[in-house]
């Protein structure tokens, strides 16, 4: 073994891979708990120990250098390989067994979606599910590192990963009830203009994941000034319907609050922006059997047959 495989302390490498994906000192700081000054001594160290200049400082943010992003390539993928060690260790000859992890944003419907998951677990009832809700940032992550077995969230998805699209999702833009705006009509773009927003936490004007919706903004010039943001669809209805401001939201989850009163529609009213909504993994993760076989019935639609485990390792 090398002196450097010997000597390198495998939690700054975590430490750089979280620094890297947050493009900040001070946001990976508040990730891991920790100061950012112990943050800065950790990426300090790790460069003493490649001897390497790994993130350097653009603009606001952080930058990875060319070796930086070589470090971070293959530590992502020793990660997500000791992440999943656990399930390696599940291969006895019995039922298939076992936990699927989703990482998805809020409150996506899919019929396809719910089909797929309902046959397998019709097939395999000791399987475990869990689903996680979170940014698309963070959905993202979470699949690039192993800790989810496949992500459903929309944005622009990494080269490394497979995506395949599930839904695509209208939006409409809504003001409250008690709006001043509510009620109006003849309304154009330009007549929103300088109104206060209200927008999901990923939905950021030149962001990395920005869509139709976003660019729908930027070229009607609406939603300059953010007065209210999230990640969870319902609390940004909600501060809309309180009248903070306007804001765009899946139109089949604001129809029912436009009917019952409480939304108002405002422009545009046809071809709204839309945001498609992908299906993602990770090709570079070992799975374990369970995970591969869903993952096959979702992605190539491959009807879950029943088999054990060692059948399916053989």
């Amino acid at each position: 073994m090398s002196d450097f495989a010997r000597n390198l302390d495998w939690n700054l490498l975590y430490t750089f891979m979280v620094v890297v994906q947050n493009e900040s000192m001070t946001k990976a700081a508040d990730e891991l708990l920790r100061s950012q000054p112990a943050v800065s001594l950790a990426i300090k160290r790790l460069e003493e120990s490649t001897g390497k200049r790994l993130l350097i400082r653009k603009g606001n943010s952080l930058a990875v250098t060319p070796a930086g992003q070589a470090l971070f390539e293959r530590a992502s993928e020793i990660y997500s390989t000791i992440s999943r060690l656990p399930l390696t260790f599940e291969k006895a000859p019995r039922a298939l067994a076992g936990k699927i992890t989703m990482a998805c944003i809020d409150h996506v419907e899919s019929e396809e979606l719910d089909a797929h998951i309902k046959r397998f677990f019709a097939v395999y009832p000791s399987v475990e599910l869990e689903i996680l809700v979170a940014t698309t940032a963070d959905v993202i992550r979470m699949v690039e590192l192993g800790s989810a077995t496949f992500g459903v969230c929309d944005g622009v998805i990494p080269k490394g990963l497979t995506s395949s699209t599930l839904v695509n999702e209208r939006y409409g833009l809504y003001c409250g009830a008690d709006y001043h705006l509510a009620g109006q009509t003849g309304l154009a773009p330009i007549d929103l203009r300088g109104e206060p927003f209200i927008g999901f936490t990923a939905d950021v004007l030149g962001g990395s994941h920005m869509g139709e919706v976003t660019a729908f903004r930027a070229r009607a010039s609406i939603g300059q000034y953010v007065r209210g943001q999230s990640s969870n669809v319902h609390e940004v209805r909600r501060m809309i319907e309180c009248g903070l401001g306007i804001g765009f939201l899946p139109t089949h989850l604001a129809d029912p609050f436009v009917a019952k009163g409480s939304l108002f529609r405002l422009p545009p009213y046809e071809k709204e922006p839309t945001a498609k909504v992908y299906l993602i993994s990770n090709p570079a993760i070992a799975l374990s059997a369970a995970e591969l076989i869903m993952l096959k019935d979702i992605q190539f639609g491959e009807p879950a047959k029943q088999v054990d485990q060692e059948t399916f390792y053989r």
